[in-house]
């Protein structure tokens, strides 16, 4: 988000540019409850669908410790990339100051 909105020049456009982000978020949070959708390693790795995923299961009182550990190292992992490219795009100056 920090990079759609480090590319917008007024709060007009910036939510513009959010706004279908909205529903690339909820998207895989709704699928979750689609029939036959389940934990498993594939989906574990599927960012915002593994979280709700290992949601559902834990208040259906399983505990898959094995996919909360890798659901958690891959969300490190994606939210440093995500850092790391937000990081480097405003140490720019254009970015910073809009010239």
């Amino acid at each position: 988000m920090l990079k759609i909105e480090g590319l917008a020049k007024s709060f007009r456009e910036a939510q513009s540019y959010l706004s279908p982000l909205t529903f690339i978020v909820i998207m895989p949070a709704v699928a979750s409850f689609l029939p036959g959708v389940e934990l498993n390693m594939k989906t574990a790795l599927i960012p915002i669908l593994s979280t709700s995923l290992v949601s559902k299961e834990i208040v259906a009182g399983a505990h898959p410790w094995g996919y909360i550990a890798l659901i958690f190292a891959t969300s490190c992992v994606y939210g440093g990339i995500a850092l790391a490219i937000a990081v480097r795009m405003f140490n720019r100056e254009d970015v910073l100051f809009r010239v």
